[in-house]
């Protein structure tokens, strides 16, 4: 399930295959689902006033369709947040009115260029511009064909921001007690605020929102090791240098003991730059409790992201003991 769940191509506004993965995963654990008038997938046994929310949104980074010019080449501005580096050289498909398969590549001699920036980067597709102009228009959201590769120990593939919230929440589908629903959302990357699941959540009113989501680990040469790979799933205490959520202490010391008590080793992440959907439901309405659970991953928003095995299954482990305290 978390090889096919990273090779889905689902960037912000297409996240269709990663939804239908979605859709049959809950329907076969026996949750009821349904997906809302956003888009969302929302499973659960039953609702009541105020139910408990764990999110993990379905879309990824991708690229977007600009125009094409004049000889027939796609030029593109990027969903999400990364370097533009990382897309050099890649194969991506574009939803338009039929898929398009294209090759990415670098305007001018790239040695010449101090930094590569997205404006000199183009799509080709072998097509010519009337052949394209028939199948693709700008708007049209596109994203990068991945790999998936498994040793005993890790994970390596596309996507795994947030797929691996994705496969968490399947893992605990058949756990979860009343009132408490599953949603896989949309839009995440394209707005730290998350805006699919804003939008269920002002209407579903939770008592809790929890982001089940994916930490950057700095534990590769040149980091600092603040989040590292093996050591546990992270509990985000703030984010984006505290102007996010920062989590009530309650909470924090509640996951902490929660891990202690399963004997769980866990992370806690203070993020600078970076925010989850827990970040604005923390400010909804008369504010929504909010909190992030998180599995390390390294090199987030590069395509080819790691994960450790360990990692996820204490992830899940740990969600469960929450899940636990709702029955």
């Amino acid at each position: 399930m978390i090889r096919d769940l990273s090779l889905a191509i689902a960037p912000s506004t297409h996240e269709d295959q990663v939804r239908e993965l979605l859709l049959k995963g809950f329907a076969k654990k026996g949750l009821n689902v349904k997906q809302d008038s956003h888009g969302n997938v929302l499973a659960y046994k039953s609702i009541g006033e105020n139910p408990v929310i764990l999110s993990a949104h379905m879309d990824e980074i991708g690229i977007m369709v600009k125009y094409i010019d004049k000889d027939g080449y796609i030029r593109f501005v990027r969903l999400g947040g990364y370097d533009p580096r990382y897309l050099l050289g890649r194969s991506v498909v574009i939803f338009g009115k039929e898929e398009v398969g294209g090759i990415v590549q670098v305007e001018g001699d790239i040695e010449e260029k101090e930094k590569i920036k997205t404006k000199d980067l183009f799509i080709d597709t072998g097509l010519t511009k009337k052949e394209l102009q028939e199948l693709v228009l700008p708007g049209d959201a596109g994203g990068v064909v991945g790999t998936f590769n498994e040793t005993n120990l890790y994970i390596q593939g596309k996507s795994l921001d947030d797929r691996l919230g994705c496969y968490v929440l399947l893992e605990i589908a058949e756990d979860v007690p009343d009132n408490v629903v599953l949603m896989g959302s949309v839009q995440e990357e394209v707005s730290h605020e998350g805006k699919g699941a804003m939008l269920a959540s002002w209407e579903l009113d939770p008592s809790m929102f929890i982001a089940v989501e994916v930490a950057g680990a700095d534990d590769a040469p040149g980091g600092r090791e603040s989040i590292a790979l093996g050591k546990g799933p992270a509990i985000t205490v703030s984010e984006i240098s505290a102007i996010g959520n920062v989590a009530r202490r309650e909470f924090v010391q509640g996951f902490l003991y929660l891990a202690n008590k399963e004997g769980i080793d866990v992370q806690l992440e203070v993020t600078e730059h970076s925010a989850t959907e827990a970040s604005n439901l923390f400010n909804m309405k008369a504010g929504i409790p909010s909190i992030a659970i998180s599995t390390p991953i390294r090199y987030i928003h590069t395509f080819n992201e790691m994960a450790h095995k360990k990692d996820i299954e204490d992830t899940i482990r740990l969600l469960r003991a929450f899940l636990r305290t709702l029955q």
